[in-house]
């Protein structure tokens, strides 16, 4: 028998892989030294992880959400990004950053308000 996993648990996972996964691109584009193998396959199955913990997530809530804290969000998160990007341009690798950043930003934002749904459905619980 399946056990289902608890909404929290599959929003406190999708954040800690996210996590995860950027502090992997940041040091595959920052690094001197190119990342080992196992590097890449590691982030590799960390995205199958996001993508089925995201797809869960998605499939758990039945309720339209609300896209504004995500706009609230992207509004601060992209300004951030770029001015970092730019801060650090001399160190940066940007055939490494920019493909990994614009996925990984694309599918946190299209899954956080459905996980904000779900946060809340968890208290009222």
């Amino acid at each position: 028998m399946m056990r289902r996993f608890s909404n929290l648990f599959l929003i406190v996972s999708f954040v800690i892989l996210y996590s995860i996964s950027t502090v992997l691109v940041l040091i595959a584009s920052t690094g001197k030294t190119p990342l080992p193998v196992w590097g890449g396959y590691l982030d590799v199955g960390i995205a199958v992880l996001i993508a089925f913990t995201g797809i869960m997530i998605h499939q758990r809530n039945k309720r339209a959400p609300r896209y504004d804290i995500s706009h609230q969000i992207a509004i601060y998160l992209f300004p951030v990004v770029l001015v970092g990007m730019w801060v650090f341009r001399n160190s940066i690798d940007f055939n490494i950053l920019l493909p990994g950043l614009a996925w990984r930003t694309y599918f946190f934002l299209s899954i956080l308000p459905r996980g904000i749904n779900l946060w809340k459905l968890e208290q009222h619980q």
